[in-house]
């Protein structure tokens, strides 16, 4: 072999070179590299014209070179060796070399950066030394303290990279190992791994620990666990028990000023479901106008809110966009005005304190217990809204009969109705406060004049997790931006209802309409009931795309139904020929693999699909599948 110390800048690249795909990726890397080891590899060259010399192997190197001149690293006549050919055939010789080499395994490279770390080489160091950056080289740190008996397996090639980058959330061998292992064969997805080995701990963005707050957690002692190979995961807390003190801790702080207030009792409810604070009573507040100087800074406030938001339009930068956005919360805060509580009204209510969207501490002041209900009750001042008339009604009602009374009112309904027929706009705001009533306020007051009855049918018991849906998240982020805009105390809500466009009481009409929506068929329900024909309907008149809402997973179908559904499944949303051949594989692996095939092809069984139905026909319910 005839090698020669010829000079950069006679080095040329040759047409010969084989390598045209990726010949110009990873320089950077390269160079560094040789910049720190030297080169470690000759290139392989041939005589050209005017004395110079065609790369035939080594397009990569010669371009590494020559950026390190760029970079002044080294100098424009540095003589690099070379392997001079003479009768070989050059682009034999280039595939031949290019073809041959074998990429260094992944397991191989992880383990020689752990040996550079042993040696006491820095992140950095060995970044600088490789072209890589140093948030890379601590990945590869990562990965290289997987397990040996995980590492085997994934030499092995029984492992994919993706598993075991998910491997390393977790430094403890024996919890990676049962992650594995203990897993069926279909679920040891990346996801699957990642969340066995975090179960006992709380991501960063659970509202517990948005709550108490990242720096009051790690200065009490609790550790946090990050992934590196999930740049924009906030990581995880380990030390739940010490988080949960936490939040009780700040919460019966807060709670000390609110029992300053004067309430008859006060409860700290870290978890706060507004659910169970349906079956309490609620005395409301007086709320207090504005005074001079908090117009005034409403004022500021709104005139700072729209000059943001006229210069930056919708694509603010973050941090205008994080100042609109307090902007508006003390907008809302301050145009809700100061309330004003009647000391009776403290004095048999309480207060619930816990935590709410977002970390945020809330206060749901005004409850009043079940038992305390009866007596407020007979008292007759749960409710403070007065009966048509006040007292001067109710003196003259005591001194009239019952039937008369009833002939009265009978013909004031009748009254009623015909003028509030011809009444569109009023009809309209009627409606909507009959229907907003029950599902924004207590229900000791959220009775209407008119006879229309909103029932919200509640889907929890029929569906395990639904609360976790995009459909009910939608639902839920719906409900918080009307109780936003809507009046606190349900006795100002007719005003308020008044007070509004068409658009406005259209689109709470809508939402109140859409929580009636019962669509759901009991075990004990026939298919082919009228309820869910009409539900039919609305669906074909909405054009519902159930796809966008629901996708076909085990734990929503497939580990519910038969492998003969499942075969359907993959035969409808995937192909045929893909249903035969999954139809030998046990039932745990069928299910795997359907999950994986059926995503994002928008397949739904039967009972999901909208039907198309001519005009004016009735749609037959769907039989249970």
């Amino acid at each position: 072999m005839n090698i020669d110390l010829i000079p950069l800048s006679k080095l040329i690249p040759s047409p010969a070179n084989v390598r045209k795909t990726g010949a110009t990726s990873g320089i950077a890397e390269l160079a560094a590299s040789i910049k720190a080891h030297g080169l470690l590899q000759n290139l392989q060259v041939r005589p050209a014209e005017g004395g110079r010399f065609e790369v035939v192997a080594g397009k990569r190197r010669l371009a590494a070179l020559k950026r390190l001149v760029k970079e002044k690293a080294i100098e424009k006549l540095v003589e690099v060796p070379c392997h001079v050919l003479s009768d070989e055939d050059a682009g034999e010789i280039s595939l031949a070399e290019n073809f041959m080499r074998l990429p260094m395994h992944p397991a191989d490279q992880y383990e020689a950066f752990h040996a550079l770390a042993e040696s006491g080489k820095g992140p950095e160091e060995i970044a600088a030394r490789f072209g890589c950056s140093p948030a890379t080289v601590r990945q590869r740190l990562k990965l290289a303290s997987v397990s040996p008996r995980l590492m085997k397996i994934f030499r092995a090639g029984n492992m994919d990279l993706d598993q075991l980058m998910a491997f390393a959330v977790s430094d403890d061998h024996a919890a990676q190992e049962a992650a594995w292992f203990k897993q069926p064969e279909w679920n040891r997805d990346p996801a699957t791994v990642r969340r066995v080995l975090t179960s006992a701990h709380v991501e960063a963005t659970d509202r517990r620990a948005r709550f108490v707050g990242i720096e009051a957690y790690t200065a009490a002692g609790g550790p946090i666990l990050r992934d590196l190979f999930a740049e924009e995961h906030e990581g995880y807390l380990t030390d739940p028990t010490l988080l949960d003190r936490l939040a009780v801790e700040r919460l019966e702080r807060e709670a000390e000023t609110i029992r300053a207030e004067g309430w008859k009792w006060v409860d700290i409810t870290p978890d706060l479901n507004y659910a169970a604070l349906r079956d309490f009573g609620r005395v409301r507040p007086e709320i207090q106008p504005l005074g001079a100087e908090q117009q005034a800074e409403l004022d500021r406030l709104n005139a700072a809110y729209d000059a943001l938001a006229e210069e930056h339009g919708e694509d603010a930068p973050e941090p205008v966009t994080t100042e609109i956005e307090t902007l508006a919360d003390q907008i809302d805060a301050l145009s809700q005005g100061t309330p004003c509580w009647r000391p009776e009204d403290i004095a048999r209510a309480g207060a619930v304190i816990g935590i709410g969207h977002a970390g945020k501490l809330t206060v749901e002041r005004g409850l009043v217990l079940p038992h305390d209900m009866a007596e407020a009750r007979e008292q007759g001042d749960t409710v403070r809204v007065a009966p048509h008339g006040g007292n001067a009604a109710k003196r003259e009602s005591g001194e009239l009969s019952a039937a008369l009374i009833e002939d009265l009112t009978a013909k004031r309904t009748a009254a009623l109705r015909a003028v509030l027929a011809g009444n569109p706009d009023t009809a309209l705001a009627a409606v909507v406060h009959a229907m907003a009533l029950p599902l924004f306020y207590d229900r000791l007051g959220a009775e209407s004049c008119l006879s229309l009855r909103l029932d919200s049918t509640e889907l929890r018991g029929s569906a395990k997790g639904i609360e976790d849906s995009l459909a009910m998240q939608a639902i839920a982020e719906h409900h918080a931006s009307w109780a936003r805009r809507l009046p606190e105390s349900g006795e100002g809500l007719w005003a308020w209802c008044l007070a509004q466009d068409t658009a406005t009481r259209l689109g709470l009409l809508a939402y109140c309409a859409a929580c009636s929506v019962d669509a759901v068929r009991k075990p004990h329900e026939r298919g082919d009931t009228i309820r869910l024909a009409r539900s039919d309907e609305l669906a074909v008149a909405l054009t519902l795309d159930m796809a966008q809402w629901w996708q076909p997973t085990a734990q929503t179908y497939l580990d519910r139904v038969s492998k003969k559904r499942i075969l359907e499944a993959v035969a409808e949303g995937v192909s045929p020929e893909a249903s035969e051949n999954f139809a030998k594989l046990k039932k745990d692996a069928l299910v795997a693999h359907a999950e994986q095939r059926l995503a994002g092809t928008g397949w739904l069984p039967a009972l999901l699909r909208s039907p198309v139905m001519p005009d004016g026909e009735i749609p037959a319910p769907v039989a249970a599948e």
